[in-house]
Parts: structure tokens; sequence; C-alpha cells
């Protein structure tokens, strides 16, 4: 069986820093998606509460207000972003691949959570290693946050922004047998004087979607004056950000685009219909991780959970509660 269903790919602004109003503004774009018959729906990198900019943009001295304000408004698991997530994605019976600022202990992660249309969350991806700049936002990802999701619709998974240019990344996935991809990307910087040439986002997401074989829904922000505004309007701006660089589309596992594309400044969601079987004749062609690889190359990745510190034991508890400090003897 290979289902055909609808899918949609979000290009908006975050509301900056503030994660209760920018997920209130995703359960709408997720309502609107399931008025339209979509069935999955994906957001950009870094959605909850915004893309830290300011980490290309000034030294970490002055980017820490900015940094403390992201770590008031990252997303915990559980908490209330996710609940409001969750009831968004049961209500509308859609699965939903939202990207985030995850909070677990004293750090932050980029994270792309995944819901099923029952509400429940089915995992999270995080990004493997955080580029540049970000690494003084973010912590690193591990391959056992890497996964593919076996569903009704296909084969689920997602990667955010440069993951998308890692060929490591793309033969695990690949090896997972992946068939619908959700990319997450911010906007992106101007053109041809900047690091890469202009639309990198389109360009390594048609790649993925020829080196993989799957369908791609790559989702992006764009860049607002209300963002550049909140962040102190750094400089030097206008050589790194414009304002738009929204660039969202889907497409097909032969690299082509399979929507409309809307203008880069301009908030609204793409879809298209996928048909999985479409995929078969592509695998028929060229299937990296199956007959058209070769054993004598191969890659191991350790999917072993790998905690900072391991603890074993049960310890004594010392502590004492206050009623009971106050008993008298």
């Amino acid at each position: 069986m290979y289902p055909n269903f609808k899918a949609a790919a979000v290009q908006a602004a975050p509301v900056f820093l503030d994660a209760e109003a920018t997920a209130d503004k995703a359960v709408v774009l997720i309502e609107e998606a399931a008025r339209h018959g979509a069935r999955l729906i994906g957001f950009p990198e870094g959605f909850i509460p915004g893309y830290p900019w300011w980490v290309w943009l000034t030294d970490p001295g002055t980017g820490s207000a900015l940094q403390q304000r992201l770590f008031g408004n990252a997303v915990e698991i559980p908490g209330s972003i996710v609940q409001k997530i969750s009831k968004a994605a049961r209500k509308n019976n859609i699965y939903v691949c939202i990207s985030v600022s995850e909070k677990e202990g004293g750090s932050l992660y980029l994270t792309q959570l995944w819901f099923d249309p029952c509400g429940n969350l089915m995992g999270k991806h995080r990004k493997m290693k955080p580029s540049g700049g970000e690494r003084l936002i973010w912590g690193e990802g591990e391959a056992s946050m890497m996964p593919v999701f076996d569903t009704e619709i296909g084969r689920l998974g997602g990667l955010q922004c440069w993951e998308h240019w890692i060929p490591l990344n793309i033969q695990a996935m690949n090896a997972k047998n992946e068939q619908v991809h959700v990319a997450s990307w911010p906007c992106f910087v101007p053109g041809d004087e900047a690091l890469v040439s202009q639309d990198p986002n389109e360009v390594s997401a048609r790649f993925y979607a020829l080196a993989t074989q799957s369908f791609v829904i790559s989702a992006t922000q764009i860049h607002t004056q209300e963002i550049y505004e909140k962040m102190g309007q750094l400089h030097p701006y206008e050589a790194f950000v414009e304002y738009g660089g929204g660039d969202a589309c889907i497409i097909a596992p032969n690299g082509k685009i399979l929507t409309e594309k809307l203008p880069k400044d301009a908030e609204g969601i793409v879809y298209a219909d996928i048909d999985l079987e479409k995929i078969v004749d592509c695998k028929y062609q060229i299937d990296p991780a199956g007959h058209y690889s070769n054993k004598t190359l191969s890659m191991v990745v350790d999917q072993t959970p790998s905690p900072v510190v391991t603890f074993t034991g049960n310890p004594k508890d010392y502590g004492m509660k206050y009623d009971d400090l106050q008993k008298e003897e």
C-alpha cells in the first residue's frame, strides 16, 4: 500500500522570543493546514520562540541578555507549549513536526518535536551539530535522536538547516528508509556575496530529495522589522540578513518542486499532494542505502543514548521535611 495524502510547509515568522504567543500562532497554522486537508505539517527551524540571529551579529557579552530571554521562553517537555501543540494535533487529526529551542536541565537544544494525530509526542530529533555561532546557544544532539517514524501515511523523519549538508546524516536517514522528510530552516542570508549562493535552502532540500528518494517538506521562517527591533537593531545587519528570506516548498523524490512559491516576505502555507508510489521508480534507479550501495564502504551508527553522567545505586536521602524539622523532641 502506498498512501496518498496532502502535506503542508509553513513559511512564517515567530512572535519573537515569546513562546506562548508563537505556540498560539502555530496552532492557528495547524488549524489552517487541516482545513485544507493536510495530514502532515512541517514548521521552520527554531520556530518557538524564534531563531537567535544575534549569534551571527554581535559578541557573546552583548548577546547575553537576548540569550536569557530565549532561555526563559524555551520549551520544556512536558510543559504548556507541548500541551498546546499536542491538543492542536489531536483536534485537527494531523501529524505535526515543529522545531523549538528545547530546555533540558541548564542547557538548550534545537529540537524537532513530532506529534501524531492523536496528540501523542512520538519522539524528537535534536540537531546533531549546531552551526558556527549557534554553539553559544544550543548543545549537540546524538544518533539516538534521529528517528524515522513508521506511520499510516509513510515513514516520516526530519533534519534542520545545515544538517542537510552532512553526508553521514543523509546516509543514516536513508538507511532507515525515510519516505517523507521535514526540512526545517530559518530564513536565509542574502545571495551571491554570502557564504553560499542564492536560495541555498532550495538547493539543499532538492539535493536531499534526490539523494534519499524522499518527498521533502521544506519549511522556512521569514525575517521581519519586529525581529530586528526586538534584537536591539544590531549592526552590521544588512550584510547578513534581509527582510523576508522565505523559501518554503515541497519537493518530489526526483527533485521536482511541487508547489508554487510564496513571495519571500509573505507568511503562509504551501501544499502538495504526496503519492508515495512515486518513490518506487526513484528507488529502482538509485537506492544509496540498498542496491546502489557498495558493501566495502560502510558506516556504523551508535544509537545508544549517551548521558554525560550516569548514576547507579540508591543513595540515602539525608533530607528532612519542614514539619519534621519543627517537631519538638
